[in-house]
């Protein structure tokens, strides 16, 4: 029903108005509203049909946006692990096993592995230095152990262990992490072997395994 007297016609045109001015500020929801009304007093208002539907259309796009914005995302290491969580650096989609804190926010593993400090930055060279130096060292604290008794071994054990830090940290340049931790407990053992085989057996064995034992946990505890 449309209303056609005075008071009504300028009450269209201000809503009418009030609607425009809406859609220029982005209010797309007050837009509506005052389109919607000026249509209850004059439901023929051409002005008020057009402006009702550029603020639908508007309202109807910002509702698509929101659904993408929204959409699932999944690790990129774990296709199958829905996640929300993103690397600071890369902005890549990860989850939580494969988030590590960063100074701020979380970090993929790549990301993380690019930040690592130096001496966590290992290749196979340094490792076969690692290996190597594990072994002289083992072959040298084998040697010498043979001369102290049970009672100091204990006391002398740990700067044994410190003297294989040291030959390990020469050769690698202070390398550190799991790598080297596994490749110098390995050349340690390797090391005390050979030794024992050379002698064909005649050593001291408990002061061996001492030593052994004392070494391999020095070199593993410092090297992390």
């Amino acid at each position: 029903m449309r209303d056609t007297s005075l008071n009504s016609t300028e009450e269209v045109r201000g809503l009418v108005r009030a609607g425009r001015a809406a859609i220029r500020t982005g209010d797309y929801e007050a837009a509506r509203v005052a389109f919607t009304q000026a249509l209850v007093y004059d439901t023929e208002n051409i002005e008020a049909k057009d402006g009702l539907a550029d603020a639908q259309r508007r309202l109807g796009l910002i509702a698509v946006e929101q659904r993408a914005a929204v959409q699932e995302e999944f690790c990129y290491r774990h296709p199958d692990v829905e996640t929300g969580l993103h690397c600071v650096q890369c902005n890549r989609p990860i989850c939580a096993r494969c988030s590590f804190p960063g100074a701020v926010g979380q970090l993929c593993p790549e990301c993380r592995k690019g930040r690592r400090s130096v001496n966590y930055q290992v290749d196979w060279l340094t490792l076969v230095k690692a290996g190597a130096a594990a072994i002289v060292a083992a072959l040298i604290g084998s040697f010498v152990i043979g001369f102290i008794p049970l009672i100091f071994l204990f006391f002398l054990g740990i700067a044994i262990g410190e003297g294989v830090l040291r030959v390990v940290d020469w050769a690698t340049h202070n390398k550190r992490g799991r790598a080297v931790q596994t490749v110098v407990a390995l050349g340690l053992a390797a090391g005390v072997a050979m030794f024992y085989l050379y002698q064909h057996g005649h050593v001291n064995l408990i002061n061996t395994l001492i030593f052994l034992v004392i070494s391999i946990g020095t070199a593993v505890a410092r090297l992390r």
